[in-house]
């Protein structure tokens, strides 16, 4: 459902009950667990402070818009692979004549590229295998060399922010802590000069009354030092609330953000891994290397080809064969040609196909849980708190349709 449409709906059937605010008091809060292991957590945020409410809400909806963008990103490529599993399946259902065909003019054109190669061993930068990887992916490999660059330095850029917000969240637990146990030391401190004053008072009302001896300095001393100390617990009791409310506030943005840190940190890695898992490699510049390799090989190549016009005659004729049952991408074909051959290499070609689709699904699937978990967490707000419930209408409209 809509996120905009199911708030309006329930700003409108929500019956406003009474409000009650509690007030802080140090002696029965208990310590906040804070669990920010997931993409979102509200543990830890105060949902009557404004500042704190908004910035939230609004981080649910940056997530959902990252979310909704890389959902959209993994769909298109996830269209294109199942494109090419359909072209399989398509392939396996001709008629045996129709296949014996497409067999025998991929044979002649894998004899023909296998005499090529016999002619170009003293090229070989690249094995065969990766420049069937880099040639069926062609158009894309360069943009994928810099997007695959970039999400590097940005996975590293990442993983510092992370430690960064890490080692913040850590500090500002422990100063939480320490100003809590001085808030603590200071209310015992107080019963403390309570009680010895009054033992005082006792002590020299017997010296003035019993044994009739003047003790009116020692009265002026004892309201002297009790309202010194008294001062002092309260100024060092005050200054540790108002520095505790200003660490959990600053702790609840570091929290915040580190949430959001940590979607995008999964987001690149997922991105990275399939990339990776596409080309065979281990880093851009193993990709950047092979691609340079591919170049050179694909010229000579081109070469050759030129001078060969029966094997460009027996492409011409597969291309011809492929365009004639409906294949989406007949070009693509003209380097599986093994696929067509052997039946093997196409339960390869399949299970290559699947994997791909596979990883695609999970980024897919990932990024859904994510949206719909920040769009149930906005819902959530408004059910538990309906008196914010236009105001967080408000935000929501103001990023369009998430």
């Amino acid at each position: 459902m809509n996120p905009i449409k199911w708030l309006k709906n329930k700003i409108e059937s929500v019956r406003y009950g009474d409000l009650f605010f509690e007030e802080y008091d140090d002696d029965n809060e208990k310590e906040t667990v804070r669990e920010d292991n997931g993409p979102i957590k509200r543990d830890s945020v105060n949902m009557r402070s404004k500042n704190q409410r908004e910035r939230y809400i609004e981080n649910c909806c940056e997530q959902m818009i990252e979310a909704d963008k890389e959902i959209e990103r993994s769909r298109m490529e996830y269209r294109l692979v199942t494109e090419y599993l359909t072209d399989i399946e398509v392939i396996e259902a001709l008629p045996n004549d129709s296949k014996r065909r497409l067999s025998k003019i991929a044979e002649k054109i894998n004899n023909l590229s296998e005499q090529n190669r016999a002619n170009t061993k003293s090229l070989g930068l690249i094995s065969e295998e990766r420049y069937r990887i880099l040639l069926k992916n062609e158009a894309q490999v360069p943009d994928d060399i810099n997007n695959m660059k970039k999400n590097e330095e940005f996975k590293e850029l990442v993983r510092q922010d992370l430690q960064k917000l890490e080692g913040e969240k850590a500090v500002s637990d422990f100063k939480i802590r320490e100003l809590r146990s001085t808030m603590r030391n200071m209310k015992n401190m107080v019963v403390i000069t309570f009680v010895f004053g009054v033992a005082l008072v006792i002590m020299l009302s017997i010296l003035e009354f019993v044994l009739l001896m003047h003790a009116e300095v020692g009265f002026l001393a004892t309201a002297f030092l009790a309202a010194g100390a008294f001062i002092y617990e309260y100024l060092t009791y005050s200054k540790s609330v108002r520095e505790l409310e200003r660490t959990e506030r600053y702790l609840n943005a570091v929290i915040s953000e580190l949430n959001k840190v940590k979607i995008r940190f999964v987001n690149t890695s997922n991105l990275l891994e399939y990339e990776y898992m596409k080309y065979s490699v281990n880093a851009s510049d193993e990709l950047a290397y092979q691609w340079d390799c591919y170049i050179e090989e694909k010229k000579a190549r081109q070469a050759m080809e030129r001078a060969d016009s029966a094997l460009s005659a027996e492409r011409t004729a597969l291309l011809k064969e492929l365009r004639s049952i409906r294949i989406k991408d007949p070009a693509i074909w003209l380097n599986r040609c093994d696929a067509l051959v052997n039946p093997g290499e196409m339960v390869e070609v399949r299970h290559e196909l699947f994997e791909r689709r596979s990883s695609l699904r999970k980024r897919i699937e990932y990024n859904t849980e994510t949206r719909d978990i920040s769009r149930d967490e906005i819902n959530s707000i408004v059910k538990e708190y309906p008196e914010y419930g236009q105001e967080v209408l408000n935000i929501v409209s103001s990023y369009g349709p998430v």
